[in-house]
């Protein structure tokens, strides 16, 4: 008897969730029938328009009914809509809910008795909408993605739509003729804005990727984050561009000379040197004019990471004399020295202070790579909060993978480890 109460009671519940007709539910598609249309906002950027129509796909695949889909508010407001992205007569149909978002990528699906909204945190320049890496092109492009992301958790969490792997093969829908929710608020903001190096071809500007893999990682919202964060080493074309006027800008060689060893791909800059700064913040301005939308700039030393660093005065002051001894490589010459990460960070501080100064009301970063001699966690250098540290740790299929620079055997993740530790980004 207890087991027949116990599954009645269960019934019960079933029914008091899922028939649309209870109190206070909004129905979207009932007995697979549309019974409210998508609102997209007026002029939305093309990716956000893309996911208002997958959106519609969605729940076409899920109930067997298509939803209409209608750009800009309608006259008259219809009395049931599932609304995607903002729009001012948002604030009168959901009067309770705070449309002002304080994060970056920040998205809110609420659902009231009458309608739905998904919406989030969106950036774009609609004079700037096209990026290019290399050879490849992408339009479309926006600084943050909020509303599109929202689309894409809603499909998962609220649909219960799985992509497990590319390719239609990987999509696994739940169907149900009817699609209704009691009323609910949810927020969220990504703590990581940086996802596209998860998988590199998922990053924006990295052309058609592998597939259908694009797809897929725009679904599990990795492809659309809001800081892209470019690896690599800043100075590579410093010694072509300014050696014959400005050699002063290169690292002081043992024997004297600036002369730009290992060679001119992979000279050592002194980083004391402001006239190195001013440039710096000059090739600022210019990638800015070349490309609007940038916000994060790279201050990372050249590769050859044991040779040819400047040893003059300057330099040498802002390394601590505790940093973990290390080999280091000049022309005819080679010997222990403290490790640069106290170096380095001091210098993306100076200039990360500097772009701050001159774009105070931009969210702009400097990145600098934690590679090579600059791999231990500094002693007492403390990264700016606009300064993204990027760490080169080359241990995700072998956890026990040692740094071959150093001297104290340290593990690549212990050095991640140290560097989460002290530094907020």
């Amino acid at each position: 008897m207890r087991n027949r109460v116990f599954g009645i009671m269960i019934g019960l519940c079933f029914v008091c969730i899922t028939l649309p007709e209870a109190s206070g539910q909004l129905v979207l598609v009932e007995d697979g029938v549309s019974r409210a249309p998508i609102v997209l906002f007026e002029n939305a950027p093309p990716k956000t328009a893309r996911a208002a129509r997958e959106l519609a796909e969605y729940i076409e695949k899920t109930t067997g009914a298509r939803p209409d889909v209608i750009e800009g508010a309608p006259d008259p407001i219809p009395d049931h809509a599932l609304w995607v992205g903002y729009q001012p007569i948002l604030d009168s149909l959901f009067p309770e809910i705070d449309f002002d978002f304080a994060h970056p990528e920040e998205i809110l699906i609420a659902a009231g008795a009458d309608h739905l909204v998904i919406a989030g945190r969106d950036r774009w320049n609609p004079d700037h909408m096209v990026s290019r890496a290399g050879r490849r092109t992408e339009s479309g492009v926006q600084q943050e993605y909020g509303t599109t992301n929202a689309v894409y958790t809603f499909l998962q969490d609220r649909l219960g739509v799985r992509w497990l792997w590319p390719g239609e093969l990987g999509e696994d829908i739940i169907r149900q003729e009817t699609l209704s929710f009691e009323p609910f608020e949810y927020r969220y903001h990504p703590q990581i804005r940086a996802r596209g190096g998860v998988m590199t071809f998922s990053r924006i500007g990295s052309g058609s990727g592998y597939g259908k893999a694009q797809d897929w990682t725009r679904f599990q919202r990795l492809r659309l984050g809001s800081l892209d964060t470019p690896g690599g080493h800043a100075f590579g074309n410093w010694w072509e561009r300014f050696s014959d006027d400005h050699p002063e800008y290169f690292a002081l060689q043992p024997d004297g000379t600036r002369s730009g060893y290992p060679n001119p791909g992979n000279a050592k800059i002194c980083h004391s040197n402001p006239d190195v700064w001013d440039q710096w913040l000059a090739d600022v301005e210019a990638q800015l004019e070349a490309d609007p939308n940038k916000t994060v700039f790279n201050a990372s030393p050249n590769d050859g990471w044991f040779s040819g660093h400047c040893i003059c005065d300057d330099c040498r002051a802002w390394d601590h004399p505790d940093g973990e001894l290390r080999r280091f490589v000049w022309e005819g010459l080679a010997q222990q020295y403290v490790a640069l990460s106290d170096r380095d960070v001091t210098f993306a501080n100076v200039v990360a202070r500097m772009l701050r100064e001159k774009y105070p009301e931009e969210d702009f970063y400097v990145s600098m790579l934690s590679y090579g001699h600059s791999r231990p966690v500094p002693i007492e250098a403390r990264p700016d909060d606009n300064v993204l540290m990027l760490n080169v740790a080359n241990f995700f299929g072998r956890p026990d993978f040692v740094d071959r620079g150093s001297s104290r055997s340290t593990l690549h993740r212990e050095q991640l480890k140290g560097w989460g530790e002290i530094t907020r980004q």
